[in-house]
């Protein structure tokens, strides 16, 4: 197993804060990890935090905004 240059671990860290993915930001380093131990590729490691960071951000929305995103559910089920 790898382990991650301390300097290039805080680039990371300074460059998801200056790009605002608070989602990657706080999994890669256990992404990482365990792209390590299994050999995945780039493109799974990169797919896999990506995909959490939209979920994370789904999520945050809908805590912000109960009420809209409840009444934008009800109209997308009127329209069908």
């Amino acid at each position: 197993m790898k382990t991650t240059n301390p300097i290039d671990a805080a680039r990371i860290e300074l460059l998801l804060s200056d790009l605002r993915l608070p989602a990657i930001k706080l999994m890669w380093p256990t992404f990482a990890e365990q792209s390590d131990k299994e050999g995945w590729p780039a493109a799974r490691f990169l797919a896999a935090l990506a995909e959490h960071e939209i979920a994370d951000r789904g999520r945050r929305r809908i805590e912000r905004h109960p009420c809209r995103s409840t009444t934008a559910h009800r109209q997308d089920t009127r329209q069908l």
